[in-house]
């Protein structure tokens, strides 16, 4: 009896260290979007296979606020543009909206890629997570990029992670205050949007 008391607690106490070691490693995921780009790069580099196209959008985003809060939204039409060259990475104005911005629960976000994206043909289930931080201090955000990269359970094929956008970043946060907003009174920062002939604000057109 003794014996088998001293086995129970040895494997409790095994048990117990896993859970624990599970624990802290989601306590101390750590994500840098900047530095996973440069790796993704390199091994490309080394396979001698050209990086793909520019490009920010896709059907689906998910925004990862400063505060780690999760937003979604969709956009049906994105204006794609030849790439000059490999340093064209200013991203194009969509035109987005705050009311085309959902809050997403924290706890929920799986579940919800699982109801609103997974369930859809190839095309729109091409998912972008983009974070106004570039590096994720994120448990949740772990949680999700294994479920990602399970394509057999996301049934996602395509997906990608990135910084989010200025024009992310500004309607955003007029969602959050819940102003006004018109991308005309903005003043954007030419540097970091490119606005095509067709889409450009009524005060730049000439």
């Amino acid at each position: 009896m003794t014996r088998i008391f001293i086995c129970f607690m040895i494997c409790f106490f095994l048990w117990n260290c896993d859970k624990k070691d599970e624990k802290t490693t989601e306590q101390n995921f750590t994500y840098i979007i900047s530095k996973e780009n440069e790796k993704y790069l390199k091994e490309l580099k080394i396979k001698e296979i050209p990086p793909p196209p520019s490009g920010f959008y896709g059907y689906n985003q998910i925004i990862i606020d400063k505060k780690n809060n999760f937003y979604f939204y969709q956009k049906e039409l994105i204006n794609w543009h030849c790439v000059v060259s490999p340093t064209d990475t200013i991203p194009d104005f969509i035109n987005l909206e705050p009311k085309e911005i959902i809050k997403i629960p924290n706890y929920s976000v799986i579940d919800f890629i699982k109801e609103n994206i997974s369930n859809k043909d190839e095309r729109h289930t091409m998912l972008v997570l983009a974070s106004q931080n570039d590096t994720i201090n994120n448990k949740d955000f772990k949680k999700i990029l294994n479920f990602l990269n399970d394509q057999s359970k996301s049934k996602i094929r395509i997906f990608t992670v990135r910084k989010s956008t200025q024009e992310e970043d500004t309607v955003l946060k007029y969602k959050k205050r819940n102003k006004y907003y018109n991308s005309d009174d903005i003043e954007w920062d030419k540097t970091r949007i490119k606005f095509l002939k067709f889409n450009l604000p009524f005060k730049n057109q000439k």
